[in-house]
Protein backbone atom coordinates (compact mmCIF):
# COMPACT_ATOMS: atom_id res chain seq x y z
CA UNK A 1 0.00 0.00 0.00
CA UNK A 2 2.76 2.39 1.00
CA UNK A 3 4.68 1.44 -2.09
CA UNK A 4 1.74 2.24 -4.36
CA UNK A 5 1.17 5.54 -2.62
CA UNK A 6 4.81 6.51 -3.10
CA UNK A 7 4.59 5.59 -6.72
CA UNK A 8 1.59 7.90 -7.21
CA UNK A 9 3.42 10.72 -5.49
CA UNK A 10 6.45 10.25 -7.65
CA UNK A 11 4.35 10.27 -10.78
CA UNK A 12 2.54 13.39 -9.57
CA UNK A 13 5.74 15.34 -8.93
CA UNK A 14 7.26 14.14 -12.18
CA UNK A 15 4.20 15.37 -14.07
CA UNK A 16 4.40 18.72 -12.35
CA UNK A 17 8.06 19.02 -13.22
CA UNK A 18 7.40 18.24 -16.86
CA UNK A 19 4.56 20.75 -17.02
CA UNK A 20 6.71 23.50 -15.46
CA UNK A 21 9.65 22.70 -17.73
CA UNK A 22 7.41 22.74 -20.76
CA UNK A 23 5.96 26.11 -19.79
CA UNK A 24 9.40 27.53 -19.13
CA UNK A 25 10.68 26.27 -22.48
CA UNK A 26 7.64 27.73 -24.23
CA UNK A 27 8.22 31.04 -22.47
CA UNK A 28 11.86 31.10 -23.52
CA UNK A 29 10.86 30.32 -27.10
CA UNK A 30 8.35 33.15 -27.02
CA UNK A 31 11.02 35.50 -25.69
CA UNK A 32 13.41 34.41 -28.45
CA UNK A 33 10.66 34.88 -31.04
CA UNK A 34 9.91 38.35 -29.65
CA UNK A 35 13.60 39.25 -29.65
CA UNK A 36 14.04 38.02 -33.22
CA UNK A 37 10.97 39.97 -34.29
CA UNK A 38 12.29 43.13 -32.65
CA UNK A 39 15.70 42.70 -34.31
CA UNK A 40 14.05 42.16 -37.69
CA UNK A 41 11.97 45.29 -37.20
CA UNK A 42 15.08 47.31 -36.29
CA UNK A 43 16.94 46.00 -39.35
CA UNK A 44 13.99 46.92 -41.56
CA UNK A 45 13.93 50.41 -40.05
CA UNK A 46 17.68 50.80 -40.69
CA UNK A 47 17.24 49.66 -44.28
CA UNK A 48 14.37 52.08 -44.78
CA UNK A 49 16.30 54.97 -43.17
CA UNK A 50 18.35 56.94 -45.74
CA UNK A 51 21.97 57.20 -44.57
CA UNK A 52 23.48 60.53 -45.68
CA UNK A 53 26.74 60.31 -47.68
CA UNK A 54 29.01 63.34 -47.51
CA UNK A 55 29.80 64.59 -51.01
CA UNK A 56 33.25 66.06 -51.58
CA UNK A 57 34.80 67.72 -54.61
CA UNK A 58 37.94 65.61 -54.63
CA UNK A 59 40.86 66.78 -56.73
CA UNK A 60 41.95 64.69 -59.69
CA UNK A 61 45.59 65.28 -58.78
CA UNK A 62 48.22 67.77 -57.68
CA UNK A 63 51.64 69.05 -58.62
CA UNK A 64 54.45 70.90 -56.86
CA UNK A 65 56.06 73.89 -58.54
CA UNK A 66 59.10 76.04 -57.84
CA UNK A 67 60.13 79.43 -59.18
CA UNK A 68 63.76 80.40 -58.59
CA UNK A 69 66.09 83.14 -59.82
CA UNK A 70 69.40 81.25 -59.57
CA UNK A 71 71.69 84.31 -60.00
CA UNK A 72 73.68 82.75 -62.83
CA UNK A 73 75.44 85.85 -64.13
CA UNK A 74 79.23 85.45 -64.32
CA UNK A 75 81.02 85.22 -60.96
CA UNK A 76 81.90 88.72 -59.80
CA UNK A 77 78.89 90.20 -61.59
CA UNK A 78 76.29 87.93 -60.02
CA UNK A 79 74.75 88.89 -56.69
CA UNK A 80 75.65 85.40 -55.47
CA UNK A 81 78.54 82.92 -55.92
CA UNK A 82 77.31 80.75 -58.80
CA UNK A 83 80.64 78.97 -59.35
CA UNK A 84 80.24 77.39 -55.90
CA UNK A 85 76.50 77.40 -55.33
CA UNK A 86 74.90 76.36 -58.64
CA UNK A 87 75.80 72.67 -58.36
CA UNK A 88 74.33 72.71 -54.83
CA UNK A 89 71.05 74.02 -56.22
CA UNK A 90 70.91 71.23 -58.82
CA UNK A 91 69.66 68.29 -56.65
CA UNK A 92 67.12 70.56 -54.94
CA UNK A 93 65.20 70.92 -58.21
CA UNK A 94 64.18 67.26 -58.06
CA UNK A 95 61.74 67.81 -55.18
CA UNK A 96 59.35 69.63 -57.55
CA UNK A 97 57.31 68.48 -60.53
CA UNK A 98 57.72 71.75 -62.46
CA UNK A 99 60.56 74.24 -62.03
CA UNK A 100 60.99 77.63 -63.67
CA UNK A 101 64.40 79.26 -63.25
CA UNK A 102 65.55 82.75 -64.18
CA UNK A 103 69.15 83.98 -64.70
CA UNK A 104 70.31 80.51 -65.68
CA UNK A 105 72.91 82.24 -67.79
CA UNK A 106 76.43 80.88 -67.54
CA UNK A 107 76.37 77.84 -65.22
CA UNK A 108 73.70 75.70 -66.84
CA UNK A 109 75.88 72.57 -66.84
CA UNK A 110 76.24 72.89 -63.07
CA UNK A 111 72.52 73.49 -62.64
CA UNK A 112 71.58 70.28 -64.47
CA UNK A 113 74.41 68.21 -62.96
CA UNK A 114 72.08 66.29 -60.63
CA UNK A 115 68.77 67.18 -62.24
CA UNK A 116 66.49 64.16 -62.77
CA UNK A 117 63.56 65.77 -64.61
CA UNK A 118 62.92 63.89 -67.86
CA UNK A 119 61.75 67.01 -69.72
CA UNK A 120 63.90 70.13 -69.93
CA UNK A 121 63.94 73.17 -72.16
CA UNK A 122 66.82 73.50 -74.64
CA UNK A 123 69.37 75.77 -72.92
CA UNK A 124 70.15 79.21 -74.24
CA UNK A 125 73.68 80.60 -74.45
CA UNK A 126 75.38 82.58 -71.69
CA UNK A 127 75.10 86.35 -71.66
CA UNK A 128 74.91 88.41 -73.77
CA UNK A 129 73.00 86.03 -76.07
CA UNK A 130 70.80 84.05 -73.68
CA UNK A 131 67.66 84.99 -71.73
CA UNK A 132 68.45 82.80 -68.69
CA UNK A 133 64.99 81.18 -68.67
CA UNK A 134 64.66 77.41 -68.39
CA UNK A 135 61.99 74.87 -67.48
CA UNK A 136 62.41 71.45 -65.85
CA UNK A 137 59.39 69.16 -65.71
CA UNK A 138 58.25 65.68 -64.73
CA UNK A 139 55.58 66.03 -67.40
CA UNK A 140 55.98 66.42 -71.16
CA UNK A 141 55.61 69.93 -72.51
CA UNK A 142 55.03 71.32 -75.94
CA UNK A 143 55.45 74.48 -78.01
CA UNK A 144 58.25 75.85 -75.85
CA UNK A 145 59.00 79.34 -77.11
CA UNK A 146 61.27 82.17 -75.96
CA UNK A 147 59.96 85.70 -76.47
CA UNK A 148 62.30 88.66 -75.85
CA UNK A 149 60.96 91.97 -74.56
CA UNK A 150 60.29 94.67 -77.07
CA UNK A 151 61.47 97.29 -74.59
CA UNK A 152 64.32 97.41 -72.07
CA UNK A 153 66.28 99.88 -70.00
CA UNK A 154 69.88 100.28 -68.87
CA UNK A 155 71.93 97.13 -68.31
CA UNK A 156 68.87 94.95 -68.96
CA UNK A 157 69.43 95.68 -72.63
CA UNK A 158 72.70 93.71 -72.48
CA UNK A 159 70.82 90.41 -72.62
CA UNK A 160 67.55 89.39 -74.33
CA UNK A 161 65.43 89.09 -71.20
CA UNK A 162 61.80 88.22 -71.74
CA UNK A 163 59.48 85.30 -71.06
CA UNK A 164 59.01 81.72 -72.19
CA UNK A 165 55.79 79.98 -73.16
CA UNK A 166 55.04 76.26 -72.88
CA UNK A 167 52.08 73.91 -72.57
CA UNK A 168 52.60 71.20 -69.97
CA UNK A 169 50.56 67.97 -70.01
CA UNK A 170 49.92 67.27 -66.33
CA UNK A 171 47.74 64.42 -67.61
CA UNK A 172 46.80 63.39 -71.14
CA UNK A 173 43.66 65.51 -70.88
CA UNK A 174 44.99 68.21 -68.55
CA UNK A 175 47.06 70.73 -70.52
CA UNK A 176 48.17 73.82 -68.60
CA UNK A 177 49.89 76.82 -70.18
CA UNK A 178 52.95 78.01 -68.26
CA UNK A 179 54.81 81.28 -68.57
CA UNK A 180 58.28 81.85 -67.13
CA UNK A 181 58.85 85.60 -66.76
CA UNK A 182 61.80 87.89 -66.10
CA UNK A 183 60.91 91.58 -66.33
CA UNK A 184 63.32 94.49 -66.55
CA UNK A 185 64.76 95.65 -63.23
CA UNK A 186 65.45 99.11 -61.82
CA UNK A 187 63.36 101.97 -60.48
CA UNK A 188 64.27 104.89 -62.76
CA UNK A 189 61.56 106.35 -64.98
CA UNK A 190 63.14 104.60 -67.97
CA UNK A 191 63.15 101.29 -66.08
CA UNK A 192 59.56 101.70 -64.90
CA UNK A 193 58.35 102.56 -68.40
CA UNK A 194 60.16 99.53 -69.85
CA UNK A 195 58.68 97.24 -67.20
CA UNK A 196 55.16 98.54 -67.80
CA UNK A 197 55.68 97.75 -71.47
CA UNK A 198 56.88 94.27 -70.45
CA UNK A 199 53.62 93.60 -68.61
CA UNK A 200 51.59 94.91 -71.55
CA UNK A 201 53.53 92.68 -73.97
CA UNK A 202 52.96 89.67 -71.69
CA UNK A 203 49.21 90.33 -71.49
CA UNK A 204 48.99 90.77 -75.26
CA UNK A 205 50.70 87.42 -75.76
CA UNK A 206 48.31 85.74 -73.32
CA UNK A 207 45.33 87.22 -75.13
CA UNK A 208 46.65 86.09 -78.51
CA UNK A 209 48.00 82.63 -77.65
CA UNK A 210 46.43 81.41 -74.40
CA UNK A 211 43.03 83.05 -74.13
CA UNK A 212 40.63 80.70 -72.37
CA UNK A 213 43.38 78.31 -71.25
CA UNK A 214 44.31 77.39 -67.66
CA UNK A 215 47.52 79.34 -67.00
CA UNK A 216 50.28 79.51 -64.41
CA UNK A 217 52.63 82.52 -64.47
CA UNK A 218 55.86 82.26 -62.50
CA UNK A 219 58.92 84.41 -62.49
CA UNK A 220 60.92 87.41 -61.39
CA UNK A 221 58.57 90.26 -62.26
CA UNK A 222 60.71 92.94 -60.59
CA UNK A 223 57.36 94.55 -59.67
CA UNK A 224 55.77 95.59 -56.39
CA UNK A 225 52.12 96.28 -55.67
CA UNK A 226 53.22 99.16 -53.45
CA UNK A 227 55.22 100.92 -56.20
CA UNK A 228 53.23 103.54 -58.09
CA UNK A 229 55.27 103.16 -61.28
CA UNK A 230 54.49 99.43 -61.60
CA UNK A 231 51.32 98.05 -63.13
CA UNK A 232 51.41 94.46 -61.90
CA UNK A 233 47.76 94.94 -60.88
CA UNK A 234 46.83 94.60 -64.55
CA UNK A 235 47.23 90.83 -64.18
CA UNK A 236 44.64 90.83 -61.40
CA UNK A 237 42.34 92.89 -63.61
CA UNK A 238 42.28 90.18 -66.28
CA UNK A 239 41.39 87.39 -63.88
CA UNK A 240 44.71 86.17 -62.50
CA UNK A 241 45.20 85.42 -58.81
CA UNK A 242 48.44 85.88 -56.88
CA UNK A 243 49.24 83.02 -54.48
CA UNK A 244 50.84 85.36 -51.94
CA UNK A 245 47.73 87.54 -51.88
CA UNK A 246 45.31 84.59 -51.80
CA UNK A 247 47.00 82.30 -49.29
CA UNK A 248 49.09 84.64 -47.15
CA UNK A 249 47.21 87.97 -47.24
CA UNK A 250 43.74 86.37 -47.40
CA UNK A 251 42.85 88.23 -50.58
CA UNK A 252 44.02 91.69 -49.52
CA UNK A 253 45.94 93.52 -52.26
CA UNK A 254 48.58 95.89 -50.81
CA UNK A 255 48.02 99.63 -51.12
CA UNK A 256 50.40 101.91 -52.93
CA UNK A 257 53.03 103.29 -50.59
CA UNK A 258 56.05 102.03 -48.71
CA UNK A 259 57.49 98.71 -49.84
CA UNK A 260 56.53 95.68 -47.74
CA UNK A 261 59.98 94.49 -46.69
CA UNK A 262 59.26 93.53 -43.09
CA UNK A 263 60.43 89.94 -43.35
CA UNK A 264 61.13 88.37 -39.94
CA UNK A 265 60.02 85.24 -41.78
CA UNK A 266 60.21 85.04 -45.55
CA UNK A 267 56.57 84.01 -45.94
CA UNK A 268 54.33 86.67 -44.44
CA UNK A 269 51.75 89.33 -45.28
CA UNK A 270 54.29 92.15 -44.76
CA UNK A 271 56.98 90.58 -46.94
CA UNK A 272 56.39 91.20 -50.64
CA UNK A 273 58.88 89.78 -53.09
CA UNK A 274 59.41 90.74 -56.73
CA UNK A 275 59.20 87.01 -57.52
CA UNK A 276 55.58 85.98 -57.96
CA UNK A 277 53.26 83.14 -58.91
CA UNK A 278 49.89 83.75 -60.58
CA UNK A 279 47.26 81.41 -61.94
CA UNK A 280 43.98 81.54 -63.88
CA UNK A 281 41.41 78.79 -64.50
CA UNK A 282 39.15 77.98 -67.42
CA UNK A 283 35.92 76.02 -67.88
CA UNK A 284 37.70 72.64 -68.24
CA UNK A 285 40.39 72.72 -65.55
CA UNK A 286 40.21 74.20 -62.06
CA UNK A 287 43.54 74.91 -60.37
CA UNK A 288 43.50 75.38 -56.60
CA UNK A 289 46.67 76.47 -54.78
CA UNK A 290 46.88 74.73 -51.40
CA UNK A 291 50.41 75.73 -50.39
CA UNK A 292 52.72 78.70 -50.90
CA UNK A 293 56.08 79.46 -49.32
CA UNK A 294 58.92 81.86 -49.96
CA UNK A 295 62.31 80.60 -48.80
CA UNK A 296 62.23 79.39 -45.20
CA UNK A 297 64.19 76.28 -46.20
CA UNK A 298 67.70 75.60 -44.91
CA UNK A 299 68.42 73.41 -47.95
CA UNK A 300 68.70 76.60 -49.97
CA UNK A 301 71.40 77.99 -47.66
CA UNK A 302 75.10 77.23 -47.93
CA UNK A 303 75.84 74.74 -45.13
CA UNK A 304 72.57 75.82 -43.52
CA UNK A 305 73.93 79.29 -42.66
CA UNK A 306 71.08 81.82 -42.97
CA UNK A 307 73.44 84.58 -44.08
CA UNK A 308 74.64 82.50 -47.05
CA UNK A 309 71.70 81.86 -49.40
CA UNK A 310 72.46 79.93 -52.58
CA UNK A 311 71.09 82.85 -54.65
CA UNK A 312 70.33 86.51 -54.13
CA UNK A 313 66.65 85.58 -54.52
CA UNK A 314 64.63 83.26 -52.30
CA UNK A 315 62.86 80.41 -54.09
CA UNK A 316 59.08 80.24 -54.25
CA UNK A 317 57.36 76.91 -53.55
CA UNK A 318 53.76 76.10 -54.44
CA UNK A 319 51.43 73.12 -54.53
CA UNK A 320 48.41 73.11 -56.83
CA UNK A 321 45.50 70.72 -56.86
CA UNK A 322 43.66 70.37 -60.14
CA UNK A 323 40.18 69.17 -60.95
CA UNK A 324 38.75 68.32 -64.36
CA UNK A 325 35.38 70.01 -64.87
Amino acid sequence: MFYQYSRYCLLFFLSCFLIVSSCKEEEEMMEEDNMEQMMNEEEEEMEEEEIPVEETDEADGSFKAMCYNVAGLPEGVSGSHPELYTSLISPLLNDFNIVHVQEDFCYHDSLVLYNMHPYTSPPAPCVPNGDGLNTFSDYPFYNFTRIPWDDCGGTDCLTPKGFSFSQIAIEDDVLVTFYNVHCNAGSSEVDLAARRNNITQLINHINQHALGEPIVLMGDFNCRYTRAGDDIRLLLDIGFSDLWIDLIREGSVPDLGDSLKDCPADTGPTCETVDKIFYRNNSQVELTPIFYQRGDDTDFLYNGVDTLPLSDHAPLFATFEYRKL
